[in-house]
């Protein structure tokens, strides 16, 4: 609940500082908000509280980004419209791609690197592995929901790890979005001051981006370590391997 309700609270706040001007006094309140007024001297500050904490809730739930998986589905898409750089990089830390890479190695599903003195190094045949690897862990995250339930039977301890990044890159991104609708209204209402809250969302966006690394972590290790294993290990769907004895 602490991602939606904070959100919806900063959310609320915009809201409430866009149609202040509109809103009319009790003397002149007629209508719904007469029968607003009403029912908040009924309920009392309390429940005028409640209430306001409910639909702050409401608000950061149907506003809220889901954050951790990419879409394995659209992996292939992305390879053929896409050049294999950044545009197949998923969000792990270079030490868990690297993990993965030598786990895919250790099945056959990847070839050896070729050593560099060489003379066979085909630079098509690198781009094509390193595209390879970009989609082997795109399918991989693209199972997170499966994964997930896996690694909470496999390791209970592991799956809070898990749980808490997933939290936290939620809690930040989320926030970082919502601060970064109020600055935008401060500095068209009040001053364009207001808009070094940029620097805050920044700040909270890039943690949040940590967390879901962080997050996506616990998934390939996960797997690498052989806790959990994802249908494009098995088989059952993904990335082909790639023929270890291909000529160059």
């Amino acid at each position: 609940m602490r991602a939606p309700l904070s959100t919806g609270c900063i959310w609320l706040l915009t809201l409430w500082l866009i149609l202040e001007d509109r809103v009319p006094t009790p003397r002149r309140a007629h209508g719904v908000w007469a029968s607003l007024y009403r029912l908040g001297d009924l309920i009392g500050p309390a429940g005028v509280l409640a209430s306001g904490a409910f639909l702050a809730y409401l608000i950061g739930a149907m506003l809220a980004v889901r954050v951790v998986t990419v879409n394995a589905r659209e992996a292939p898409k992305a390879a053929r419209f896409r050049s294999g750089g950044t545009a197949l990089t998923p969000r792990v830390s270079h030490l868990a791609y690297d993990d993965l890479v030598s786990f895919l190695q250790d099945q056959g599903r990847l070839p050896r690197p070729v050593p560099e003195d060489s003379a066979a190094v085909n630079p098509e045949r690198e781009r094509g592995e390193r595209l390879v690897v970009g989609l082997a862990v795109r399918d991989i995250l693209g199972e997170t929901r499966q994964l997930r339930t896996k690694l909470l039977i496999a390791s209970y301890d592991l799956f809070n790890e898990y749980d808490r990044a997933v939290g936290e890159a939620e809690f930040r991104k989320n926030v970082a979005y919502a601060l970064l609708g109020l600055t935008a209204t401060l500095s068209w209402l009040q001053s364009p001051w207001w808009a070094l809250l940029l620097i805050v969302s920044a700040r909270l966006y890039v943690a949040g981006v940590g967390s879901e690394r962080a997050a996506n972590d616990v998934i390939v290790q996960a797997v690498v370590a052989g806790l959990i294993t994802p249908l494009s290990i098995t088989g059952a769907a993904g990335v082909p391997a790639v023929p270890t004895g291909r000529g160059q």
